[in-house]
C-alpha cells in the first residue's frame, strides 16, 4: 500500500489521472444523454479500461517491452482476420465473429462484445517502433528509415484495407514524431514527407474506374470516403442534405448550447446526428454545457498532452522516452482530428475522441496507453551516460 501511495505522489501522476477520470466521465454522461442503455455499457467499460490501466501499470514497462514484438505480429495477425472474414462474407462463407458494421470489417465480435485489432495495433506499433529505435543510429541515413516505414506502412496497408482510413492516417504523425525524437535528420523526415505528399493523389486515385493507368491498382479509398471530402466544400442542399449532413448537423448543435450550454441532458439537436455518441460526441458536449464544456474538454488534453512530454523529457532511458512520445503523438493525433472533424474542418474519418466516444476497445486501448505513461513516469531508471538520442 505505501509503494502505491509513493506511485500516486509522483507530480506527473495527477495530471494524467485527472485528465483521464474527467473525459471518461464526461464521455458516460454523454453517451447516456443520447442513450441510456448506452450509457450503462459505457460505464463498464470505464471500469474494465481503468481496471486495465492499472495492471499495465503495475508491471515495469521495461518488462512490458519484451512483449512487443510478439503483441505486433498478434495484432497484424488479427488485422489480417478481419480482411479475410470481408472476403469470406463476400462469398457467403462468413468466419466466426467477422461481419461488415458500417460498411468496414473493423471488428471481431466475441461473447457479445466488438473487439477492433486496430486499437491493439495503436500500442503495440508505439512499443515495437520504440523498441527498435531504441539503441539504433541507422535511421540517421536515408535507408536506415526504411525498417521503421516498412513497421509503420504495412499496419497502414493492412487498415486501409478494413477500411479505415481515419484510424491509418494516425500512424504518420507518430511516426514522425518518435524519428525526430530518436534524432532522424531533419532533411530526411522532410524527404518522407515530400515522398507521402506526392504519392497521395495516387494513393487517392487508386482503383478509381475512369483514371486509366490507376484503375489496374487497388482501391485504398472508397467512393463513399470521396464523398465525405466533396460533403465537406460543398454547400449546396443537396450535399448538406446526404454526405455533408452529419458534419453540418453536429456543427449546429454544438453551436446551439451557448456559453453555459442547455443543461445535462438536454441534446434535442444532438439526438439527430448520426454517430452522436461516437466520432461526432464533440456536438452533445457542445449542446449540453457550451462553450465551457468545449473548452474544458479541450483543457483536459492540454494537461494530458503537457504530462505527457514532461514525462517524456525527464525519461533518459530511450525505450521509456520513445513509448511516452508515441502515446503522447497517437492520443494528440487522434483527439486532434475527431475535433477538427466535429468542427467541419475535415472530412469524415470514423475516428473517435480518445476517452470520450462511445465504445470498449477504444477506450481500453487508450486507458493502457495512459497507463504506460503512468507506468514510465515511475518507474524511470537511473541511467549515467550519455544523451539517449542525437540532434542535428
Amino acid at each position: 500500500m505505501n509503494r502505491v501511495w509513493q506511485q500516486l505522489a509522483i507530480a506527473t501522476n495527477w495530471p494524467v489521472l485527472a485528465a483521464v477520470t474527467l473525459l471518461s466521465a464526461l464521455g458516460v454522461l454523454c453517451i447516456w444523454s443520447n442513450s441510456p442503455a448506452d450509457g450503462e455499457k459505457q460505464l463498464f467499460f470505464v471500469l474494465v479500461a481503468l481496471a486495465a490501466m492499472a495492471a499495465v501499470q503495475a508491471i515495469n514497462y521495461l518488462n512490458l517491452g519484451r512483449w512487443a514484438w510478439g503483441l505486433y505480429l498478434l495484432s497484424l495477425l488479427l488485422i489480417i482476420y478481419t480482411l479475410l472474414g470481408a472476403v469470406a462474407e463476400q462469398h457467403h462463407h462468413p468466419l466466426p465473429g467477422v461481419h461488415a458494421i458500417n460498411k468496414v470489417h473493423c471488428w471481431i465480435t466475441f461473447a457479445g462484445f466488438s473487439f477492433e485489432p486496430s486499437e491493439l495495433m495503436k500500442i503495440s506499433y508505439v512499443m515495437v517502433l520504440a523498441r527498435y529505435l531504441r539503441f539504433r543510429s541507422n535511421y540517421r541515413t536515408l535507408p536506415g528509415l526504411l525498417a521503421p516505414l516498412g513497421l509503420t506502412l504495412l499496419p497502414m496497408a493492412l487498415i486501409l484495407k478494413q477500411p479505415a482510413l481515419g484510424v491509418a492516417t494516425l500512424f504518420v504523425p507518430t511516426l514522425m514524431a518518435m524519428l525526430f525524437v530518436a534524432g532522424a535528420k531533419i532533411v530526411h523526415l522532410a524527404a518522407v514527407v515530400g515522398i507521402g505528399i506526392g504519392l497521395a493523389p495516387i494513393f487517392w486515385l487508386s482503383g478509381e474506374k475512369n483514371v486509366p493507368i490507376l484503375r489496374h491498382f487497388p482501391a485504398f479509398v472508397h467512393d463513399y470516403q470521396r464523398g465525405y471530402v466533396r460533403g465537406l466544400f460543398g454547400k449546396d442542399p443537396k450535399t448538406l442534405r446526404e454526405s455533408g449532413f452529419q458534419q453540418q448537423r453536429a456543427l449546429v448543435a454544438a453551436g446551439s448550447g451557448g456559453l453555459t450550454g442547455k443543461g445535462v441532458g438536454i441534446i434535442p439537436i444532438g439526438q439527430g446526428v448520426p454517430e452522436a455518441r461516437n466520432d461526432m460526441i464533440f456536438s452533445i458536449i457542445g449542446e449540453q454545457f457550451g462553450l465551457v464544456g468545449s473548452i474544458t474538454v479541450l483543457a483536459a488534453y492540454i494537461v494530458l498532452f503537457a504530462a505527457g512530454i514532461e514525462i517524456a523529457a525527464a525519461t533518459r532511458e530511450p525505450f521509456g522516452r520513445l513509448v511516452a512520445v508515441g502515446i503522447v503523438s497517437f492520443l494528440a493525433a487522434q483527439a486532434f482530428l475527431n475535433l477538427m472533424v466535429a468542427m467541419r474542418l475535415f472530412p469524415v474519418t470514423g475516428v473517435t475522441l480518445p476517452f470520450v466516444s462511445s465504445g470498449g476497445s477504444s477506450l481500453v486501448a487508450s486507458c493502457i496507453l495512459a497507463g504506460l505513461l503512468l507506468n514510465i513516469g515511475q518507474n524511470r531508471p537511473l541511467v549515467i551516460a550519455r544523451d539517449s538520442f542525437e540532434f542535428d
